[in-house]
């Protein structure tokens, strides 16, 4: 049997925060910018999975056995719940309250797209801290994406929460990368540890799959955005029918897949093109999610 080559040459694009004296969790760090240091995004901050009712949707979650915290409402159209893990990251479970009634800039928004199609996993953020910076001219953030904007959300205890975040270039937003995210107040506001303990046992998150059509040029806008020259691996452990590479982004795996025949990755990718397709967390045993249980999510439970 002839043995395949790769076509890429492989790096490892791990980011360990400097001076630490504690073990702290894969999506925060320690802002060393007196020391000039800019830091790569962190790992996943978080993976958001559009709901149609939101109190629906926190049901079907805590009977699946995850410790869902209710978030609060955002300026305009939306309002949401968390699902926060031990290794800094969360699900966000969101809605539209508000549907926007044009398309003119300020009333409408990117993921009222998604609403119609069933829920599931609609995008992903990565932690950037010192954004400005990352996006700015000299920024390794520059060529995939745009300045840095302000976002807000009042929790449910009246408590304001900011934060600013990025978004990629390009209206078809080849490869399906991520919004960048920096806390403006302190993380704990956003995203509370004490509800990270779970009764299903998970932990944290594993690995994302992006589904793509053109994995060459998925691949090399990913290279760009973490400014590294090739991805940390070949080959997807959790796909069947799946060409792909995988990125390492502190603990956390980006699975860039394109099918390699029909099946639902492919159906996936006529239907929506580009887009985070199956979200796997680390637990003690590992199993499947039936999908019509999670608000048509595609999530995998992995022992480890």
């Amino acid at each position: 049997m002839a043995t395949r080559r790769s076509r890429y040459r492989f790096t490892i694009a791990v980011v360990v925060p400097l001076h630490q004296s504690k073990v702290v969790p894969t999506t925060t760090w320690i802002d060393s910018r007196e020391n000039g240091v800019i830091y790569m995004p962190t790992g996943i901050d978080h993976v958001i999975i559009l709901v149609d009712d939101l109190d629906r949707g926190i049901g079907q979650y805590r009977a699946l056995g995850f410790t869902v915290t209710p978030g609060g409402r955002h300026p305009r159209f939306t309002h949401n719940a968390l699902i926060t893990f031990s290794d800094g990251s969360y699900i966000e479970l969101i809605a539209f309250h508000e549907h926007p009634t044009s398309n003119k800039p300020g009333e409408t928004h990117r993921w009222f797209k998604h609403v119609g199609r069933g829920g599931g996993i609609i995008d992903y953020a990565l932690a950037t801290p010192d954004l400005d910076s990352f996006v700015g001219e000299s920024g390794a953030g520059s060529a995939t994406h745009g300045a840095a904007t302000p976002g807000a959300r009042k929790r449910t205890d009246n408590v304001e929460i900011a934060w600013k975040s990025a978004m990629a270039k390009g209206d078809e937003n080849v490869g399906a990368l991520p919004f960048l995210i920096e806390d403006v107040t302190d993380r704990e506001l956003r995203v509370p540890s004490e509800s990270a303990n779970h009764e299903n046992t998970v932990r944290g998150t594993q690995s994302l799959v992006i589904a793509v059509l053109d994995l060459e040029a998925a691949v090399k806008r990913y290279c760009t955005l973490l400014d590294i020259s090739a991805p940390s691996g070949e080959g997807l452990p959790n796909l069947t029918g799946a060409d792909g590479v995988y990125f390492m982004v502190g603990g956390h795996r980006l699975d860039i897949a394109t099918p390699t025949g029909d099946g639902p990755l492919a159906e996936y990718l006529k239907a929506n093109g580009d887009g985070p397709y199956e979200l796997s967390l680390l637990a003690g045993e590992s199993s499947e999610i039936n999908p019509s249980a999670a608000s048509n999510a595609r999530i995998r439970l992995v022992a480890g």
